[in-house]
């Protein structure tokens, strides 16, 4: 391990903890985008008939680039408004504690495409709440509490989730119902803690 090396990680971690409340802000309107990205697609699915089994992870997957992309412009242009570099080291440390668990989901789901013989939309709604918490969770470490506790809430309530779909103690939570399942998870979710973000925000002058 270099000094070099070792100077460049304390600098990039200290970065984070010092903005914290900086980024905590600029989280909102990303949060919100991708709640409302979630429940429209939710709805879209159902509007025109894109349900069952054989269409769900394909169709998911294709909206969780859409939402990736509108996420990642919307974090550029916030960088650009403040002036600062996008892919700088406190995104790209980020991007590297979520990235493993947020590659499993994207697994899971292709497996999902490709098993025509027992596929379950809600036992993979549920794997991706808990890969998804988990990631949010190690992202979390760099900022505020609240993202790790957003982590928590997404590992439990997909954990929750696949006890009780397994047991059948819900009928909710069955195939039929799927793409609104989804829209409450990723949708829902989202967008309840992006707003939340924004109306707890501190104004600037007060940081």
């Amino acid at each position: 391990m270099s000094a070099h090396w070792a100077e460049e990680n304390l600098n990039t971690i200290r970065t984070l903890m010092e903005r914290a409340s900086v980024y905590r802000r600029a989280l909102a309107p990303v949060a919100i985008s991708v709640g409302v990205l979630g429940i429209v697609a939710a709805g879209l699915a159902e509007g025109i008939g894109w349900t069952g089994k054989n269409i769900f992870a394909g169709y998911w997957l294709g909206v969780g680039v859409v939402t990736i992309l509108t996420a990642l412009l919307l974090v550029r242009r916030q960088a650009l408004q403040a002036d600062e570099e996008f892919w700088s080291p406190p995104t790209r440390r980020v991007a590297q504690v979520m990235g493993p668990l947020l590659l499993a989901g994207l697994g899971l789901g292709v497996l999902e495409i490709l098993n025509t013989g027992g596929r379950d939309s809600i036992c993979l709604i549920a794997l991706w709440m808990v890969l998804y918490g988990g990631a949010l969770h190690a992202a979390g470490f760099f900022m505020q509490r609240g993202l790790k506790l957003v982590g928590w809430i997404f590992v439990i309530s997909g954990t929750i989730s696949l006890y009780l779909h397994t047991m059948g103690e819900v009928k909710w939570l069955e195939e039929a119902n799927a793409n609104w399942v989804m829209g409450w998870a990723f949708g829902a979710n989202h967008l309840a803690y992006g707003l939340y973000l924004k109306l707890t925000a501190k104004p600037v002058e007060e940081e």
